[in-house]
């Protein structure tokens, strides 16, 4: 925690110029950080196009006190081109705001927002009309996969729905016998499993973790991030977790937003990361492709591009289609 203007920044200066990085990271600003102890050298994105070939400027990590002046955490200088300033105007600069006082809000609103939302917590979750089960942890997890290992009417449910056993083992996908449900972790970007989503074997219906913010994760983007995939793979992006996994499957990279909308907390989390190439494969509906347009509208004004998919076959998504046409699926999809 830093403070800023007298006001405490949930962040450390370290984790502010990471977040810019990947914010910034098509444009190749802030690319080269060191961090020294005192300060974060970067790359000065204020001359030679923010291109420069060493860092030259550093960012201090703490308050520093001269006989004359205190400097608060996050004051930028550049040891080439002179450029000086505070942590506001640093993010108002790089974002061409109209002033410090949006850069100030920006931090606010970016860093200082409720403790649910920032830390990695185990969540109670709903798995059907008993209510909640008891927190889950890491030994849960096990469980349950193992379970679904054991299941071998699970496992042919999952594969029924064209997902392969290794992405199962991948996604650490599980199964409650209690329930007779199947059970899709979520993962936060830095690993922790939030909540589980359910699919009932018996009687078919989808349960969503109860008295969680679902909206706050995008599925399947961890494993992207923790298996190392090169930063310029093309990423397909679904509204369910069952269309991600059947086409991770078939060796189409995938993510989920887990409905139909996609939040800004779902934003951010996709702007954290170094991926920029998008498919839009929403659903073949009126409200999938109101979602693509929300998609667009949000993204691309942070460097993403995308493809757009028309649908050549009457299914309602993406999981429909590779049960009906198998490997043969994208002979019914046309890229533009």
């Amino acid at each position: 925690m830093i403070t800023v203007w007298n006001t405490p920044i949930a962040a450390s200066v370290d984790q502010i110029l990471r977040d810019l990085k990947m914010m910034f990271y098509a444009e190749g600003l802030l690319k080269d950080q060191n961090n020294t102890g005192s300060d974060v050298m970067v790359t000065c994105p204020f001359h030679k196009g923010g291109h420069e070939r060493k860092p030259s400027c550093g960012v201090s990590l703490r308050e520093k006190k001269t006989p004359d002046k205190t400097y608060e955490a996050g004051t930028v200088h550049c040891y080439t081109c002179g450029y000086t300033a505070d942590l506001p105007t640093f993010i108002k600069d790089l974002f061409g705001m109209d002033n410090s006082m949006e850069g100030f809000k920006w931090l606010v609103g970016h860093y200082n927002y409720s403790a649910n939302d920032r830390e990695e917590i185990s969540f109670d979750f709903y798995r059907g009309e008993d209510g909640k089960e008891p927190e889950m942890d890491g030994d849960q997890v096990y469980q349950y996969h193992q379970n679904l290992r054991n299941s071998l009417r699970a496992v042919r449910y999952l594969e029924g729905r064209c997902i392969s056993r290794e992405v199962m083992r991948l996604f650490n996908l599980g199964y409650d016998p209690s329930d007779d449900v199947v059970l899709f972790p979520v993962y936060s970007r830095s690993g922790n499993v939030l909540f589980f989503k359910s699919r009932s074997l018996a009687g078919k219906h989808f349960f969503n973790a109860k008295d969680v913010d679902k909206t706050a994760a995008v599925y399947g983007l961890y494993q992207t991030v923790d298996g190392g995939i090169p930063e310029d793979t093309e990423i397909w992006l679904v509204e369910s977790e069952i269309d991600a996994l059947s086409l991770i499957s078939r060796g189409v990279l995938a993510w989920a937003f887990m409905g139909s909308d996609i939040s800004d907390k779902q934003v951010k989390e996709m702007i954290r990361t170094p991926y920029r190439r998008f498919v839009i494969a929403t659903d073949n509906d009126e409200a999938g492709r109101k979602a693509a347009r929300m998609i667009k509208d949000k993204l691309i004004p942070y460097g993403f591009r995308f493809f757009n998919l028309r649908w050549l076959a009457d299914v309602k998504d993406v999981n429909e289609l590779i049960q009906k046409y198998g490997d043969d699926f994208m002979g019914y999809l046309h890229r533009y």
